[in-house]
């Protein structure tokens, strides 16, 4: 029970370390911070663990790898949290209505969203940002995902199945 504190240490440190960074610096790439933390608290816990508990049985080996696999899944859910929160779509419209108190109508705030041409006002703001971020290619009225988004398409529709998060499958 105890070796549980050393990943919740873990967890709390990222959440400060990404909070900070957020709330402090304002970085334009974030994630680059979020898993850079993650990995050096991953490196520190682990270190940690095996000073406080050598690795001398299979358990105290089973105990790090799960104390590590705990806190890289807490730390990508906050990680999750973050993006969802503050970079969604909802968190996108309080903020644009925070700092543009004119988008407090409904119409001009419709009217922000709306893009050039073809694009809906759900498209006009988030598909500039996955082109420029490299998630996909746009061409007149295709759009083709790149690597990097078919890497994320495959991984999301994996976690959707295991996890059964509404798309079917789970773990039997």
């Amino acid at each position: 029970m105890i070796r549980l504190l050393l990943p919740l240490a873990g967890i709390l440190w990222f959440l400060v370390l990404s909070w900070t960074t957020v709330r402090v610096f304002r970085p334009r790439d974030p994630k680059r911070f979020f898993l850079a933390y993650a990995l050096l608290l991953l490196i520190g816990a682990a270190f940690l663990y095996q000073t406080l508990w050598p690795i001398e049985r299979i358990e105290d080996a089973l105990g790090l790898a799960c104390d590590l696999l705990l806190q890289l899944l807490a730390c990508l859910t906050l990680w999750n949290a973050f993006y969802s929160l503050l970079w969604g779509f909802s968190g996108s419209l309080i903020y644009d209505m925070f700092n543009q108190p004119a988008l407090c109508n409904r119409e001009r705030l419709i009217r922000s969203y709306e893009g050039d041409g073809d694009l809906d006002r759900i498209l006009a703001r988030r598909l500039p940002n996955l082109v420029r971020g490299g998630w996909v290619d746009r061409r007149d009225r295709m759009l083709r995902l790149r690597p990097k988004g078919l890497v994320m398409a495959v991984g999301t529709l994996a976690s959707f199945r295991l996890f059964s998060l509404g798309m079917g499958g789970g773990v039997k």
